[in-house]
C-alpha cells in the first residue's frame, strides 16, 4: 500500500498559474521559458555595422576602428568604412561610414552640443548653417545608453542617413553638413587626433 501511494505522487502533476502539467511537460515549459528571456534580452541581437555599411555603400570595408576616452574614462569605439582603396585627403568626395558604440550613457542634448562645438572650432559653414544642422541632429539624434551604436553614412550628393542600432532614424541633406560633421573625426584639426590616426590607420 505504501509503495502505491508513493507511485501515485510522483505521478501526481505538477500545478502552475492555475493550470496542471506533468513533471516532465513542467521541465520542458522552463527550459523554454529561459530560452525565450535568453533571446530577447537586449543585446541578444548583436548589431553587424559591417553588414549595414555594406548595404549602404557597396564594397565597403573596415578602414580603422578606435576608442575614445577623457580623463581617464572610456566614452565610446568608433568604426570607419569605405570603398575607396585609400582615404585620401579629399576624403569628403567619397562614400563613409561612421559607427560610434557608446561606453556611457548619454542625452540628445550633449552630444547635440558636443557637435555642434566640434564644427564650431573646425570653423565648418557659417553661425547660421551650424545651428540649422544643430536644430536637425536635435530632432534626429536620440538619448543613448552603453552599448549603443549610433551610425552616420554619407553618401556626396545624397546627404547624411543616421542610424541607431542599424535603424534608420533620420536623414540631413546636403554634402555641407556631412563635410562638416564627419570632420569632428576625419579633420587633421580634429581635437581626437589619436582617435583620427586610428580610423585612417589601415588607409594605404
Amino acid at each position: 500500500m505504501a509503495l502505491r501511494a508513493h507511485r501515485a505522487n510522483r505521478a501526481r502533476p505538477t500545478s502552475f498559474a492555475n493550470v496542471t502539467f506533468r513533471p516532465d511537460f513542467a521541465a520542458w515549459l522552463r527550459t523554454a521559458c529561459l530560452w525565450m528571456a535568453v533571446a530577447t534580452a537586449p543585446g541578444a541581437y548583436a548589431f553587424d555595422v559591417g553588414q549595414l555599411a555594406s548595404q549602404e555603400i557597396p564594397a565597403a570595408h573596415l578602414v580603422g576602428q578606435g576608442s575614445f576616452s577623457r580623463l581617464g574614462f572610456h566614452l565610446y569605439d568608433a568604426s570607419l568604412f569605405s570603398a575607396a582603396e585609400r582615404l585620401s585627403a579629399n576624403w569628403s568626395a567619397q562614400p563613409l561610414v561612421l559607427d560610434v558604440r557608446y561606453a556611457r550613457s548619454f542625452k540628445s542634448h550633449t552630444l547635440v552640443q558636443r557637435s555642434l562645438v566640434e564644427m564650431s572650432k573646425l570653423q565648418m559653414g557659417t553661425d547660421a548653417e551650424r545651428q540649422r544642422w544643430a536644430d536637425e541632429l536635435a530632432r534626429i539624434l536620440p538619448d543613448v545608453s552603453a552599448g549603443q551604436h549610433l551610425t552616420g553614412v554619407f553618401r556626396p550628393g545624397d546627404g547624411t542617413r543616421f542610424f541607431s542600432d542599424g535603424k534608420l532614424i533620420g536623414q540631413i541633406a546636403g554634402d555641407a553638413f556631412g563635410r562638416a560633421f564627419f570632420s569632428i573625426w576625419l579633420d587633421p584639426r580634429t581635437s581626437a587626433p589619436d582617435l583620427r590616426a586610428e580610423l585612417i590607420s589601415d588607409a594605404r
